[in-house]
Formats: structure tokens, C-alpha cells, sequence
């Protein structure tokens, strides 16, 4: 069992005695089956559920799956087998670290970082497509390049790079600052254009420095973006590169688009906002995510506040309502890591 400095949850050596048994699985399967979403099995570590490839196999009739693990030895070999023959689309592997001494420093157990190449190194065997996730925080900023050098060697179908939110045991302390935050999310760009897949997390200004790069415009970057390109290096193989069936879904944020059911059955906005809006023992999904005041809510970009609710890019973007709650006590403030002005202030300041 890891105990990652950025959880949500805390860790936990034993299963869960009131988690959904397998049979209320299959239910909200088919209560979700009807919206076609993409179906994230995540933990914690699914794998130390034993049904785990009854669930992926049954999901699989009608949705895409994926399961996204921790790096540890439950992941061998024939567990593997098992949930490609039950059809999981893809699996996800957490690398935080460009070699054994960070990566295991961050997940807090030694042999975490061997532990998730050999997955790797399975699913390549087996044949299953695999992404890496990162989580950026102030520890690995530097580290970034290596971890990026890292990813086109091991030629993942998707770099999904994750910014820390602080809730659990996630300190605010460990957040890249909002400077910080441009100039990565800058970079991540460049690594695109350059063939390596990525996708941000968390971080959903993404989407706006994406537009804004493409129309030419450059955003305001600092220093720490030019040693990041100083120092990248990289080689991308064919199949890393950029196809027009994955295309980024603009417009899904916490709450909109996106919820996160626990092991129990609570029903959140997404793992990282921990207000509670239901539970699927009491209420169907469709309800919750209709009528729940916390989804009502986000659902609309209007009811943003601060320059959130007035910019341009509120739409597709939004920010991250889970950071926006973890730092100021209210998911409908503005993101409080994103640098960007929106237009309408600008004009007010002008006419000013």
C-alpha cells in the first residue's frame, strides 16, 4: 500500500466493509451506461478488489473503461490478462518521479517506482494501451523534463499531467504557484505541438492558453518557462503522435460533465471536491447529478464569481472548482491559480 503525499483519501490497509458490493455495481453501470460516459475505476488501489475484472467486464458491454492503479505488486502479470480479456480500453500508471528516488519518495514506499515500470513493461507485452499520470507539485517542477524524457521512451497514449489540489493530505505548501502554473501549462503545450500527448488535470486553463497559442497569441511567461524548454529533451515514435480521435473534451470540469462515486456510494463533483451531493443507495445518479444543488450550481459558468464568472473563457474552461473551494471555502470563486486577465477587465480598466 502507497501513502502519496498529494491523496485525496487516507490510507487505508483494508478494504472498506460497507463498499458497493458487486451487484450495486452492475446497477450504476447500467444507470451510466445510457449517457456513454468514459468510465474511470480508480482508488486507491482497485486491484485490491477481487471482483474487479467482473466489474471491468460487465462495463465493458457498453462503455469504455479505464482503470487507473497504484504501482504496486497487485498488478502482476495474470491480473492484467484478466482485465484485457474483460475489455478495459486502457490502464493508468502513476509516475511522479524521473527515477526510483523521487518517484518513491513521493509515493512514500520503496520499490514503488519498479513496481509501476513493470506494469508498464506488461501492459506493453500484453498489448494494453497504457497513459502515465503525473502529479506536478513544488518537488518535481525541476523534474519535469526528465519525466517528460521519460514518457516518449515509454511511449504512453497519453501524458495526463495532474496539478495538486490541497485536500487530504495535500498541503497548500506543495502547489506551484500561479506563475508557475502558466508557465507549465505553456510548456505542456509545446510538447504537443512536439508529438508527445498530453492533457492537463486540475488545471483547466489548459484549454485557454491552448486556444490562445493557436491564434498566435503568447501568454505571460516567466523564467521558469524558458528553463523548461532549455532543458527538454525529447524523442517522440510514431505512435505517440497527435490523431483527430483524441481530441481534449472542452467544457468538462468538476461538476459539469464529470462526478466521482466512492467506494460507499457517495456521489461528489469530482474526487477532489469534498462536498458531499448524494448517495447512489438513496437516490439514482440522474437525480443526484440533475438536481443536487452543488451540480445545479456548477453546471452553469455563469454562476461563476470573481473574474472567472466574467471571462471569455469561462465556457470552456472554469478552472478548477475543487482548488477554488480547498483555498477559499467557496466552489464558485474564481481559480485561484490561473494568472490570466480575462478581457472584460481589461476594457473596465481602460474605460476607467
Amino acid at each position: 500500500m502507497l501513502a502519496c503525499k498529494h491523496c485525496r483519501a487516507k490510507a487505508i490497509k483494508n478494504r472498506h466493509p460497507n463498499e458497493l458490493t458487486t451487484e450495486e455495481c452492475f446497477d450504476l453501470i447500467d444507470q451510466i451506461s445510457k449517457l456513454k460516459p468514459l468510465l474511470i475505476i480508480t482508488g486507491g488501489d482497485p486491484m485490491m478488489r477481487d471482483d474487479l475484472e467482473d466489474i471491468v467486464d460487465y462495463a465493458s458491454q457498453s462503455l469504455r473503461v479505464a482503470v487507473a492503479f497504484s504501482g504496486t505488486k497487485l498488478a502482476n502479470e495474470d491480473r492484467l490478462k484478466a482485465l484485457k480479456k474483460a475489455g478495459v480500453h486502457r490502464i493508468a500508471i502513476s509516475i511522479d518521479g524521473s527515477n526510483a528516488e523521487k518517484h518513491d519518495g513521493f509515493r512514500g514506499v520503496k520499490g514503488s517506482f519498479h513496481d509501476s515500470l513493470n506494469v508498464i513493461k506488461t501492459a506493453k507485452k500484453l498489448g494494453i494501451e497504457f497513459q502515465i499520470n503525473t502529479t506536478v507539485t513544488k518537488e518535481n517542477i525541476y523534474d519535469l523534463p526528465n519525466i517528460a524524457k521519460l514518457c516518449s521512451e515509454l511511449d504512453p497514449a497519453l501524458w495526463d499531467v495532474f496539478f495538486l489540489v490541497p485536500v487530504g493530505r495535500a498541503k497548500a505548501e506543495l502547489m506551484p504557484n500561479p506563475q508557475e502554473f502558466e508557465d507549465i501549462l505553456c510548456w505542456l503545450y509545446d510538447l504537443n505541438e512536439m508529438g508527445l500527448r498530453v492533457k492537463s488535470s486540475a488545471a483547466t486553463h489548459f484549454r485557454r492558453i491552448r486556444i490562445m497559442r493557436k491564434k498566435g497569441e503568447m501568454p505571460r511567461v516567466g523564467d521558469l518557462y524558458d528553463w523548461l524548454r532549455e532543458n527538454t529533451s525529447i524523442k517522440i515514435n510514431k505512435s505517440s503522435e497527435i490523431d483527430a480521435k483524441h481530441k481534449p473534451r472542452v467544457g468538462v470540469t468538476d461538476g459539469r460533465g464529470m462526478l466521482f462515486i466512492s467506494h460507499i456510494g457517495d456521489v461528489y463533483p469530482s474526487g477532489f471536491l469534498p462536498i458531499k451531493a448524494g448517495n447512489v443507495r438513496e437516490q439514482s445518479v440522474k437525480e443526484i447529478y440533475e438536481k443536487s444543488k452543488i451540480f445545479v450550481d456548477l453546471k452553469d459558468p455563469n454562476n461563476l464569481r470573481g473574474k472567472c464568472g466574467v471571462c471569455e473563457y469561462r465556457f470552456i474552461c472554469g478552472g478548477s472548482r475543487a482548488r477554488a473551494y480547498a483555498l477559499t471555502g467557496d466552489y464558485l470563486q474564481a481559480e485561484p491559480c490561473c494568472i490570466y486577465r480575462p478581457s472584460a477587465l481589461v476594457e473596465d480598466k481602460i474605460r476607467q
